[in-house]
């Protein structure tokens, strides 16, 4: 190849390389000023880049973003939770689900045995009250 070619082919990628990081880059602003959390997937998927090549040239910014982001706090209801990814959001729920279904489970069970037990309760309750009657019967004759 001729030094010129060679000279358009560098040009191009120089280029092209600038552009991905440009994208990059915006991409981080458009999420930091909407306030949405800074992830790879997330800007690899706005700026039309590998995850890869994050990793490989963005790692340490894109890190320090993700960082700040997990200190930072909210109130719900009165109550200061750490800020949450959209994916740690879904998994925590899942989990309470999972746990609200276990509880559900288990108060079933349990009002099923104190009806159980209250209705037992009832049945000595009355042999007690046969037995009550025939001692008085038995010491009054």
């Amino acid at each position: 190849m001729t030094e010129d070619k060679m000279s358009g082919i560098r040009q191009a990628k120089e280029q092209q390389s600038l552009e991905k990081r440009r994208a990059v880059e915006e991409a981080i602003a458009y999420l930091k000023k909407q306030n949405e959390p800074v992830t790879f997937k997330a800007i690899a998927k706005m700026a039309k880049v590998s995850r890869q090549y994050l990793y490989n040239n963005f790692k340490k910014d894109i890190s320090e973003f993700r960082s700040s982001d997990r200190s930072s706090k909210e109130t719900i209801d009165g109550v200061v939770v750490p800020v949450r990814t959209p994916e740690e959001a879904r998994h925590v729920e899942a989990l309470l689900r999972n746990k609200i279904d276990r509880l559900k489970k288990e108060l079933s069970d349990v009002r099923h045995e104190n009806a159980r037990l209250k209705n037992l309760l009832e049945k000595e309750r009355g042999k007690s009250e046969h037995f009550r009657k025939n001692w008085i019967a038995a010491i009054t004759k």
